[in-house]
């Protein structure tokens, strides 16, 4: 018997999926052109960290572990190469590295970290998808009533990010700087969220992409 683990993302079953696109004669075509593409990240890490953010040490000692400033604007991330942390709370953040090791990074963050702080490893608990597209925005207001064209545009490095309802599920929504928008949803409801993308998106033709 074999002792490999084969690790499939949550999306796995769903890549290159498609709903009825605008042209019939488009279907299952992955050169498509579609107005709505789904596409996840790769397997990554996940961590939530938790710590006091009026400590200048805990700030100072996070920024230079990762590589990213702490953001610490209410529903704001920052992001450097492929870290990215995002702001959930005035003492909690999510920081996601794509491709990473969670257990690396949460090794270096308890060796550089004093005091009252908690890292929980959640990577194997959620997933990151990317959403571009002419229709983007209207699947965004069919599938929740925040206001996120209010928003400034995100920069390279920073953006916009928020914990709200995406149907009938919850996901960490932000902006990026090419106008796509990342969400971070949870395992559990994966299928749920890739069934409503397809339908939500199937006036402009949606396809579910391999990170």
């Amino acid at each position: 018997m074999s002792n490999g683990i084969k690790l499939e993302s949550p999306l796995f079953y769903f890549q290159s999926s498609f709903n009825k696109s605008t042209s019939a004669d488009e279907l299952f075509n992955a050169e498509a052109e579609c107005g709505l593409v789904v596409k996840e990240a790769p397997l990554s890490a996940h961590l939530i960290l938790r710590g006091d953010s009026n400590d200048i040490a805990f700030c100072a000692a996070v920024a230079e572990t990762l590589g990213v400033v702490l953001p610490l604007k209410s529903c704001t991330y920052h992001q450097e190469g492929n870290t990215s942390i995002y702001w959930l709370g005035p003492s909690e953040w999510l920081v996601i590295e794509s491709a990473g090791q969670a257990q690396i990074i949460e090794a270096a963050l308890r060796k550089a970290l004093k005091g009252h702080i908690a890292i929980v490893d959640v990577s194997g608990g959620q997933t990151c998808i990317n959403l571009r597209g002419v229709g983007v925005a209207t699947v965004l207001k069919k599938s929740t009533v925040y206001d996120f064209e209010a928003w400034d545009l995100a920069t390279s490095n920073a953006g916009r990010a928020v914990q709200t309802t995406f149907a009938k599920a919850s996901a960490v929504i932000s902006n990026r700087s090419d106008g796509s928008y990342d969400l971070v949803i949870r395992r559990s409801f994966v299928d749920y969220i890739a069934q409503w993308l397809l339908d939500a998106g199937e006036e402009f033709g949606c396809r579910i992409e391999q990170g």
